[in-house]
């Protein structure tokens, strides 16, 4: 388990939530506003092809792997072996209907988004 301190103004949002001390929508909502690490088997071109994504079952339920800082994807590059940012909102626009998204797996700060939860965080910060 990976159990590194914040290491960017988000995850530090993201403990103060975990600790109770901040309230869980406003730092979903700079989360939402952040730029977030992707691991993709492929390279990805400008236009956006060839994105094939990390992804981790969960329950029978497929999650998009993303992490709030390159040094939290650890041991995940041996299966997807290149990086890309991109702003969050973009992620969740591009989740396909269905599926979920884990954040940070692996690492003690970290958390899931149900497929229904994709979706309320498009309508309340989309």
């Amino acid at each position: 388990m990976n159990t590194l301190p914040p290491q960017t103004p988000v995850e530090t949002l993201l403990q103060s939530a975990m600790d109770g001390k901040l309230p869980i929508r406003t730092f979903m909502q700079a989360f939402v506003a952040s730029e977030v690490v992707l691991l993709t088997g492929s390279l990805v071109t400008p236009d956006g092809s060839g994105f094939d994504p990390l992804l981790f079952d969960k329950q029978d339920v497929l999650h998009v792997a993303v992490f709030t800082d390159v040094a939290r994807v650890g041991i995940h590059s041996q299966q997807a072996p290149h990086t890309i940012r991109w702003p969050m909102l973009d992620v969740l626009r591009r989740v396909p209907g269905g599926y979920g998204v884990v954040v940070n797996p692996g690492t003690s700060l970290g958390f899931e988004i149900a497929p229904s939860g994709v979706g309320e965080l498009l309508r309340d910060f989309g």
